[in-house]
């Protein structure tokens, strides 16, 4: 195929993520949103910070102590509950801060 051909623009937008090394920062903006969406509000207010780590680490800092306490006791089901959101398995383990 040449550089002018034609492509499918699914095709065209997966080789510019990455040629650009993108895909990491994406699954991380993912995540958040997926947080966010199987969470909700409360658990929103009380997260201070959400970050991937290229490995599959999620780390999530918590204003909240209880919450935090309960989040810790269902770790396995957070990861699960996340990655079936997202469709693919980004997450393999979350760390409760």
């Amino acid at each position: 195929m040449n550089r002018n051909d034609p492509k499918p623009l699914k095709a065209a937008i997966a080789q510019f993520v990455k040629a650009y090394r993108m895909q990491s920062r994406l699954d991380e903006v993912d995540t958040v949103n997926a947080w966010n969406a199987c969470f909700g509000q409360m658990v929103q207010r009380q997260t201070r910070s959400i970050r991937l780590q290229a490995e599959g680490k999620l780390w999530v800092k918590l204003n909240s102590g209880p919450l935090k306490e309960e989040l810790m006791m269902s770790k396995g089901q957070i990861v699960k509950r996340l990655n079936d959101h997202l469709g693919r398995k980004i997450i393999s383990e979350v760390i409760i801060q």
